[in-house]
């Protein structure tokens, strides 16, 4: 009896240590298939991005109508819009240089338009941008020429009015980012700054602008 006692413990211990050896091997395996899937996710969402930069690219590097800023990381158009005291219609009673800038207005949103049917069709094409969506914001300012509470209220009014009129305009010469054929693509939102919003300028007249955002909404990836 006494001498099967060792030949019992090295059996009890072998059978142990090999319990032990196919347990780290199926954490091993696990932890490997996690990581590996980890890894496959954050190179899918590397893929987007890139994909998202590379057709967002035309719209940077083209100052004729928009110019970037970086620091904001956002859009503003390349050339004054000019209201009178208290006005915001696109038209000639509400605007300086009435023609000029509604020419240049009308290009803008085409070229926009241009850019945003791009984005269509690389999410027809590319695998990886099928559930990415946009964020389109038009903004509109407002000088900021009185310091009282009522003034600041209307002019966050005022520069919302401002935005509805570009948005109304171009959609009145065929540039509608909430037709039909944009859902699921763009998700269009008109907003105005009044006094507020970042990189505002020293000179109020030149806050009397438009800014247009652009950016991508990612879903989930499996």
């Amino acid at each position: 009896m006494k001498s099967s006692r060792p030949d019992h413990f090295w059996t009890s211990y072998t059978d142990l240590m090999t319990s032990l050896f196919f347990v780290m091997l199926v954490l091993y395996v696990l932890t490997y298939l996690q990581l590996k899937k980890t890894i496959r996710v954050q190179q899918d969402k590397l893929d987007i991005i890139e994909a998202v930069e590379q057709n967002l690219k035309p719209l940077k590097s083209d100052t004729s109508f928009f110019i970037y800023e970086p620091r904001y990381k956002r859009f503003k158009l390349a050339f004054e819009v000019e209201f009178k005291y208290n006005r915001s219609t696109l038209d000639s009673a509400d605007l300086y240089n009435y023609l000029p800038t509604l020419a240049k207005i009308d290009s803008a949103g085409r070229h926009l338009k241009q850019i945003i049917d791009t984005l269509q069709q690389a999410k027809r094409k590319n695998p990886h941008l099928q559930n990415v969506s946009y964020i389109l914001v038009i903004a509109g300012y407002a000088s900021r020429y009185s310091p009282t509470e009522l003034k600041e209220q209307h002019n966050y009014e005022l520069s919302y009015d401002r935005a509805l009129s570009l948005w109304t305009y171009w959609k009145s010469i065929g540039v509608d980012f909430e037709d039909p054929r944009y859902h699921g693509l763009i998700d269009l939102q008109i907003s105005g700054n009044g006094w507020g919003g970042v990189g505002r300028s020293r000179d109020e007249e030149a806050n009397q602008r438009f800014l247009i955002q652009i950016f991508p909404k990612i879903g989930d990836i499996k």
